[in-house]
């Protein structure tokens, strides 16, 4: 292989990765927050805006193809008996064309608990 086929090689090789990097590539954006209602297909999160700092009630919708964290155990979004006024992150693609819909939720395990 000459010096000039082993460039082109390692030029497309280098585009490919880029291009596939785009395609993986999600904007999350983290909130971290409080509980402030839980219902069966969404719940509501008080929020501080990082640039405003002003409080925010944001309603999160939740899927079955949000992941649930109870510490580092992944579970079901009934079995993470989530309560009000407990400490929650809630990870959201912000590309995504339908907004606030919960990608993931982390909560802290439970005390006592497996």
């Amino acid at each position: 292989m000459n010096g000039r086929m082993a460039g082109a090689l390692i030029a497309a090789v280098f585009v490919g990765v880029i291009a596939g990097a785009g395609v993986l590539y999600a904007h999350d954006v983290l909130y971290p927050g409080t509980v402030l209602a839980v219902e069966p297909e969404k719940l509501l999160v008080k929020t501080v805006d990082p640039e405003t700092r002003t409080e925010l009630h944001l309603w999160f919708a939740v899927s079955r193809d949000t992941r649930v964290m109870r510490g580092d155990r992944i579970v079901t979004y009934a079995d993470a008996t989530i309560v009000t006024d407990e400490r929650i992150v809630v990870v959201v693609n912000h590309d995504a064309k339908v907004k606030n819909v919960a990608t993931e939720l982390r909560l802290a395990a439970k005390r006592g608990g497996p």
